[in-house]
């Protein structure tokens, strides 16, 4: 997960990009309208930026994997049109993130799905929006036919299907994955069953990952069943648990009624998981 001076420079970073640019490149391109939006039109070409745009599939962490190089140790993915407790409950749950704590502040239009990769010792954001006018017309960084416009001292935003956010280095090394340069990430535990949150670490990333790493691999989705008034499906598999992983995992699961299976080198925990109970559940596992 991302320390806190990660998470300190994310911050500082988005108050670079609101003050700088005064919401005029991100949010639109009219200083003098309140609100951008997109009549009935979807096309990329829509957000105005020249060079090439990301095209790719966004619909769950397996398309989010696809874009993230090898060295990813963690990684997510969140519908957040799909529960506004789940957002909640994500958000505090997870390390932080502009998407889930600035989201609305970022863009001329709300983000509706989201990811995050970690990675080398840095991470990219990627969110889904619906496109509108940018109409930026300022500095840009190009690199392999994609725009990159910075933010602040050291961050970027490449638009598109999904549009990327990170520090440069980050994005350049996402992009070098999309455009087929660099080889990408995938995890055994990850599979292509639809869920509203993913979450996937490796143990090789150390005491920061969820559980503090205490496994080969850790897979973890929470669905909203049929609206979120009748709670939420929560499964986490762990590969190769250490003790302590184990340990914790079954007292997780006995506290909150889930069910709890070990066999062979796998540990499951799984059931529903009410409203009022979903963040609770969430740090537990996620947290060290």
């Amino acid at each position: 997960m991302k320390s806190t001076g990660k998470a300190f420079a994310i911050f500082v970073g988005v108050i670079m990009i609101l003050s700088a640019f005064a919401s005029f490149v991100l949010r639109g391109g009219d200083e003098n309208q309140n609100a951008v939006t997109v009549s009935g039109q979807d096309s990329l070409q829509t957000f105005g930026v020249q060079g090439r745009y990301v095209e790719w599939d966004f619909n769950g962490l397996p398309d989010v994997l696809q874009m993230s190089p090898e060295s990813t140790v963690m990684a997510y993915w969140i519908n957040l049109s799909a529960s506004e407790n789940l957002t909640q409950a994500a958000t505090a749950a997870l390390p932080q993130s502009v998407g889930l704590n600035y989201g609305d502040q970022i863009y001329g239009n709300r983000i509706e799905k989201l990811a995050d990769a970690v990675f080398n010792g840095t991470w990219t954001e990627f969110h889904a929006i619906k496109p509108y006018r940018v109409g930026y017309n300022g500095l840009v960084i190009p690199y392999q036919d994609y725009m990159m416009i910075p933010t602040g001292t050291d961050y970027a935003i490449v638009f598109g299907e999904p549009s990327l956010f990170g520090s440069q280095d980050s994005v350049r090394q996402v992009l070098d994955v999309i455009s087929g340069g660099l080889s990408a990430q995938s995890f055994t535990l990850v599979d292509d069953d639809q869920a509203d949150m993913q979450v996937a670490a490796l143990g090789s990333g150390g005491a920061s990952m969820p559980l503090s790493g205490g496994y080969r691999e850790f897979y973890l989705t929470v669905k909203a069943e049929n609206g979120t008034a009748q709670g939420f499906d929560l499964n986490a598999r762990c590969l190769q648990p250490q003790a302590a992983a184990s340990g914790k995992i079954a007292e997780i699961a006995s506290q909150n009624n889930l069910s709890y299976s070990a066999s062979g080198s796998e540990t499951d925990i799984s059931g529903p998981v009410t409203p009022e109970n979903l963040q609770r559940v969430l740090t537990a596992l996620l947290g060290p």
